[in-house]
């Protein structure tokens, strides 16, 4: 192994001990490269410290949504403003989701005319 492949495989290494887990994939995509994904706080960081993986392209599609959400009641949070937010943080990333899986599909419909229309020529 040469010093670069080390360096690539010291920097494989931090990633996954900063995510804990070498088995990560976003959660809203499925991309899976560790240099790429970042910890999301679901119900944003005043709100809670459940963390979901995603890559920085949709965490910073879900952190934008986050800025439209309620202000904080009080600098101290209670159980239902927590809950709530988090059920708002929730809800942007099955939205975001939703529109990944839309996604996927039309790329598969496509997909699937272009080989009907090859096997449909003489």
């Amino acid at each position: 192994m040469d010093e670069s492949e080390k360096r690539k495989e010291a920097r494989r290494r931090q990633a996954h001990e900063r995510l804990g887990s070498a088995n990560f994939r976003c959660v809203i995509c499925g991309k899976g490269n560790p240099h790429c994904l970042e910890l999301h706080h679901v119900a944003g960081r005043k709100f809670g410290n459940e963390l979901v993986p995603v890559c920085r392209n949709c965490h910073s599609e879900l952190s934008d949504d986050q800025k439209d959400h309620p202000r904080p009641i009080s600098d101290d949070p209670g159980l239902l403003e927590r809950i709530g937010h988090y059920l708002h943080g929730f809800a942007d990333m099955l939205a975001l989701a939703a529109e990944r899986l839309k996604e996927f599909g039309r790329m598969l419909i496509e997909e699937a005319r272009a080989i009907a229309a090859k096997r449909s020529r003489p």
